[in-house]
């Protein structure tokens, strides 16, 4: 593969399908758990455009999946993970951020129940193989920790349950949100989930073959035609406007999952014990401080780029954090972005500003 923007080696690994997102007229890639992932086909806004209206055929193989299996496997997530896998049920798939020993998110991955001794963790960015397989040997669980060769690809926007359909049979369409089902393809079991990175509505596809993805790949794409489907890709534009963080942007090892608005997903109310679980009932009792804030912003510059990423954030001039994932809309006709700030925000709308050189100041929490 030939890139203008990095030079490709072992530690950058392609996917089964790095040629067919060439063939497709990919336009740039960007790096996601040491391996490919494309960001841009046409443009970011003719993505979009097609994103919310049609439905694309998406190369995530860069969602990492480690498997977790053995009599002690329940017990060893219910540890990692701040979510109460209590009552945990088979063909479930649950978002679950997990922290470290200082209440910091590692991961927000989707923890997928095959049985209560079998679980795929789909990652975000960033690596839990070497943590998963320490705590666990640490511990004593004595469970299984597999880096496994799992791929995934997805099929996302509002018309891809009909491509699905077509496809892969009626059965698609008893596949409920957060739910999975395994279907075999080419002589090989997969799992098809109703999850995917945007709010189009859409799958995933997980599988062990290579050879059994790119016939699948092929086979979507010709079935899909009558659909108008495209290769493509996470779109930034997508995510931002429906509120889908991205760790690594948003948030990192030094938030709390209650920074990020993810404090949902963190059950300090129950017996089980978890990793972190003491410091954020500590923090609890103190007041958890800040939160995560959709906001649009006044953009004052004359040539629009489509996008920024860290912006400095002031309140009267005191720098109090950064703005991240900043973008323009065409939903809301102007620049949203996510803010990480003290939980008053509201009361100083006015007085916040992004970055005086570029010329953004809040205008509306959305």
């Amino acid at each position: 593969m030939s890139n203008d923007f990095f030079t490709t080696s072992n530690r950058i690994k392609q996917t089964p399908f790095t040629s067919r997102n060439e063939q497709a007229g990919v336009k740039k890639h960007s790096v996601y758990n040491n391996t490919l992932i494309p960001t841009i086909f046409k443009s970011l806004k003719s993505d979009y455009l097609h994103l919310i209206k049609y439905v694309q055929l998406w190369d995530v193989c860069c969602q990492k999946v480690i498997e977790i299996k053995g009599k002690k496997a329940l017990s060893l997530v219910r540890f990692l993970f701040c979510r109460d896998f209590t009552k945990v049920v088979p063909g479930r798939a649950y978002y679950a951020p997990i922290v470290n020993f200082e209440g910091g998110l590692l991961n927000d991955p989707v923890v997928f129940c095959i049985s209560e001794e079998r679980f795929f963790i789909s990652l975000s960015d960033s690596d839990l193989f070497n943590w998963i397989s320490a705590i666990n040997h640490g511990m004593k669980f004595n469970a299984q920790v597999i880096e496994t060769d799992i791929f995934t690809i997805a099929v996302q926007g509002p018309k891809s349950e009909k491509v699905m359909v077509k496809t892969l049979g009626i059965e698609i369409k008893n596949i409920k949100f957060f739910n999975f089902k395994e279907f075999n393809f080419n002589n090989e079991d997969i799992f098809i989930s109703k999850t995917g990175f945007s709010k189009q509505s859409g799958y995933e596809i997980l599988f062990s073959n290579p050879n059994t993805g790119t016939l699948l790949w092929d086979l979507i794409m010709k079935d899909g035609q009558e659909f108008n489907i495209k290769v493509g890709c996470p779109n930034m534009i997508e995510r931002v406007e429906s509120n889908l963080l991205s760790y690594g942007n948003e948030m990192n090892n030094k938030n709390l999952p209650q920074d990020c608005g993810l404090g949902k997903y963190c059950n300090l109310d129950t017996d089980n014990n978890f990793i972190g679980k003491p410091v954020l009932l500590k923090q609890r009792e103190i007041g958890f401080k800040k939160s995560m804030f959709t906001v649009k912003f006044d953009f004052e510059g004359i040539n629009k780029p489509p996008f920024y990423s860290n912006l400095p954030v002031f309140l009267k001039n005191e720098h109090i954090g950064k703005a991240t994932s900043i973008v323009w809309s065409p939903k809301h006709s102007k620049y949203i972005g996510f803010l990480i700030a003290d939980k008053n925000i509201e009361q100083n709308i006015n007085d916040y500003t992004i970055m005086d050189k570029i010329g953004f100041d809040v205008v509306e929490i959305i």
